[in-house]
């Protein structure tokens, strides 16, 4: 019984962890670069245009409205 009941938190707990990395994470994951010119090649290969910046990194498309929608692609 004890066995089970353990499976069972373990499978609760991945449950609530993919709730958690939600698509926007994910997203910003993979689009966020240290230099410049890592932004603008990435920016090139997905196919949007332009490059902004947050903070102290650099991210591909005009802004994150537009990075976000060729990132969910």
């Amino acid at each position: 019984m004890h066995i089970v009941l353990k499976k069972l938190q373990i499978l609760i707990f991945f449950f609530f962890l993919a709730l958690n990395f939600n698509h926007y994470s994910h997203a910003h994951l993979r689009g966020t670069f240290s230099s410049e010119q890592d932004a603008v090649n990435k920016s090139f290969e997905i196919g949007c245009e332009g490059i902004h910046k947050n903070k102290d990194k650099w991210l591909p498309c005009e802004n994150e409205k537009e990075l976000h929608k060729y990132l969910s692609k």
